[in-house]
Protein backbone atom coordinates (compact mmCIF):
# COMPACT_ATOMS: atom_id res chain seq x y z
CA UNK A 1 0.00 0.00 0.00
CA UNK A 2 2.83 2.50 0.93
CA UNK A 3 4.51 1.89 -2.59
CA UNK A 4 1.35 2.13 -4.22
CA UNK A 5 1.22 5.82 -2.81
CA UNK A 6 4.60 6.55 -3.66
CA UNK A 7 4.06 5.93 -7.18
CA UNK A 8 0.71 7.71 -7.31
CA UNK A 9 2.52 10.84 -5.56
CA UNK A 10 5.24 10.85 -8.02
CA UNK A 11 3.25 10.25 -10.88
CA UNK A 12 1.09 13.15 -9.87
CA UNK A 13 4.35 15.61 -9.42
CA UNK A 14 5.67 14.63 -13.06
CA UNK A 15 2.21 15.02 -14.38
CA UNK A 16 2.16 18.83 -12.60
CA UNK A 17 5.63 19.59 -13.73
CA UNK A 18 4.80 18.65 -17.65
CA UNK A 19 1.77 20.41 -17.44
CA UNK A 20 3.20 23.57 -16.21
CA UNK A 21 5.88 24.03 -18.65
CA UNK A 22 3.35 22.94 -21.46
CA UNK A 23 1.75 25.72 -20.20
CA UNK A 24 4.64 27.96 -20.22
CA UNK A 25 5.59 27.07 -24.02
CA UNK A 26 8.63 25.28 -22.80
CA UNK A 27 7.53 21.64 -24.19
CA UNK A 28 6.12 23.17 -27.07
CA UNK A 29 9.63 25.27 -27.95
CA UNK A 30 11.35 22.05 -27.12
CA UNK A 31 9.46 19.98 -30.02
CA UNK A 32 9.68 22.82 -32.29
CA UNK A 33 12.92 23.09 -32.35
CA UNK A 34 13.98 19.21 -32.64
CA UNK A 35 11.63 18.80 -35.37
CA UNK A 36 11.84 22.20 -37.16
CA UNK A 37 8.70 22.97 -36.89
CA UNK A 38 9.00 26.16 -35.44
CA UNK A 39 9.89 29.64 -37.06
CA UNK A 40 13.07 29.84 -39.15
CA UNK A 41 16.29 30.98 -37.20
CA UNK A 42 16.61 34.91 -37.65
CA UNK A 43 19.58 36.02 -39.33
CA UNK A 44 22.16 37.54 -37.07
CA UNK A 45 22.56 41.00 -36.14
CA UNK A 46 24.42 43.46 -38.25
CA UNK A 47 27.88 43.90 -37.46
CA UNK A 48 29.32 40.53 -37.31
CA UNK A 49 28.26 36.72 -37.58
CA UNK A 50 29.26 34.88 -35.19
CA UNK A 51 31.52 32.28 -35.42
CA UNK A 52 28.49 29.90 -35.99
CA UNK A 53 26.48 32.20 -36.64
CA UNK A 54 24.46 32.60 -33.33
CA UNK A 55 25.47 36.15 -33.24
CA UNK A 56 27.57 39.07 -33.36
CA UNK A 57 31.05 38.90 -32.79
CA UNK A 58 32.61 41.21 -30.03
CA UNK A 59 35.52 44.11 -31.66
CA UNK A 60 37.48 44.77 -29.01
CA UNK A 61 39.66 48.22 -30.23
CA UNK A 62 42.91 49.48 -28.86
CA UNK A 63 43.29 53.33 -29.17
CA UNK A 64 46.76 54.64 -27.85
CA UNK A 65 47.17 58.41 -28.13
CA UNK A 66 50.07 61.10 -27.17
CA UNK A 67 51.52 64.40 -27.68
CA UNK A 68 54.89 62.41 -29.81
CA UNK A 69 54.36 60.79 -33.04
CA UNK A 70 55.27 57.32 -31.86
CA UNK A 71 55.12 54.98 -28.38
CA UNK A 72 57.68 53.22 -26.67
CA UNK A 73 57.25 49.85 -26.55
CA UNK A 74 53.51 48.55 -26.47
CA UNK A 75 51.97 45.21 -25.58
CA UNK A 76 47.73 44.59 -26.32
CA UNK A 77 46.32 41.30 -24.99
CA UNK A 78 42.78 40.05 -25.24
CA UNK A 79 41.73 37.20 -23.44
CA UNK A 80 39.44 34.51 -24.69
CA UNK A 81 38.90 31.41 -23.65
CA UNK A 82 38.90 30.22 -27.39
CA UNK A 83 40.91 32.66 -28.91
CA UNK A 84 43.59 34.97 -26.85
CA UNK A 85 45.16 37.21 -28.90
CA UNK A 86 47.89 39.81 -28.54
CA UNK A 87 49.59 42.35 -30.15
CA UNK A 88 53.20 43.64 -29.16
CA UNK A 89 56.05 46.17 -30.84
CA UNK A 90 59.14 48.18 -29.59
CA UNK A 91 57.15 51.70 -31.16
CA UNK A 92 54.16 51.91 -33.09
CA UNK A 93 53.32 55.30 -34.67
CA UNK A 94 50.43 57.71 -33.36
CA UNK A 95 47.67 57.64 -33.27
CA UNK A 96 47.55 54.22 -33.05
CA UNK A 97 44.10 51.97 -33.12
CA UNK A 98 43.50 48.10 -33.69
CA UNK A 99 40.79 45.56 -33.96
CA UNK A 100 40.71 42.64 -32.18
CA UNK A 101 37.42 40.13 -33.18
CA UNK A 102 36.32 37.88 -30.15
CA UNK A 103 33.63 34.87 -31.86
CA UNK A 104 30.77 34.60 -29.78
CA UNK A 105 30.35 30.74 -29.80
CA UNK A 106 31.31 30.47 -26.39
CA UNK A 107 30.01 31.31 -22.86
CA UNK A 108 31.47 34.18 -21.73
CA UNK A 109 33.76 34.52 -25.04
CA UNK A 110 35.19 37.99 -23.68
CA UNK A 111 37.21 37.62 -20.63
CA UNK A 112 39.06 41.25 -20.48
CA UNK A 113 41.97 43.34 -22.37
CA UNK A 114 45.09 45.11 -21.59
CA UNK A 115 47.11 47.51 -22.60
CA UNK A 116 50.47 48.84 -21.13
CA UNK A 117 52.06 51.73 -23.51
CA UNK A 118 54.99 53.64 -22.84
CA UNK A 119 55.56 56.82 -23.65
CA UNK A 120 57.73 57.50 -26.84
CA UNK A 121 61.17 60.29 -27.33
CA UNK A 122 59.35 63.84 -27.15
CA UNK A 123 56.17 63.07 -25.53
CA UNK A 124 54.83 64.91 -22.10
CA UNK A 125 51.98 62.39 -22.10
CA UNK A 126 50.62 59.12 -23.17
CA UNK A 127 46.87 57.61 -23.62
CA UNK A 128 45.14 54.31 -23.82
CA UNK A 129 41.43 53.71 -24.67
CA UNK A 130 39.98 50.22 -24.52
CA UNK A 131 36.31 50.00 -26.87
CA UNK A 132 34.06 47.06 -26.66
CA UNK A 133 31.52 47.24 -29.28
CA UNK A 134 32.56 50.78 -29.91
CA UNK A 135 32.27 51.82 -25.92
CA UNK A 136 34.87 53.11 -24.04
CA UNK A 137 35.56 50.28 -20.87
CA UNK A 138 39.03 51.70 -19.75
CA UNK A 139 41.15 54.74 -20.32
CA UNK A 140 44.48 56.06 -18.53
CA UNK A 141 46.64 58.51 -19.44
CA UNK A 142 49.89 59.13 -18.30
CA UNK A 143 52.06 62.69 -17.52
CA UNK A 144 55.19 63.07 -18.51
CA UNK A 145 57.80 62.20 -20.51
CA UNK A 146 58.83 58.38 -19.12
CA UNK A 147 55.87 57.57 -18.20
CA UNK A 148 53.65 54.22 -18.96
CA UNK A 149 49.47 54.20 -19.55
CA UNK A 150 48.04 50.64 -18.62
CA UNK A 151 44.33 50.38 -19.38
CA UNK A 152 42.73 46.96 -18.42
CA UNK A 153 39.17 45.99 -18.54
CA UNK A 154 38.93 42.16 -16.68
CA UNK A 155 35.10 40.68 -16.85
CA UNK A 156 33.84 39.93 -13.32
CA UNK A 157 31.72 37.68 -12.22
CA UNK A 158 29.43 38.33 -9.35
CA UNK A 159 29.31 41.70 -7.23
CA UNK A 160 32.40 44.22 -7.60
Amino acid sequence: MRALRKTILAVAIVGGLITGASGCGVINDTVEGLTATGPATPDPPAGGSGSDGAGADIIVTAVVTSDAPQTGEISVTVDAPRDSQSFAEDSVELPFEHEFTVPTDVAFPFRGSRIEVDAGPGATWIECRILVDGEEVASHRAEGGASTAVCERRLQLGPS
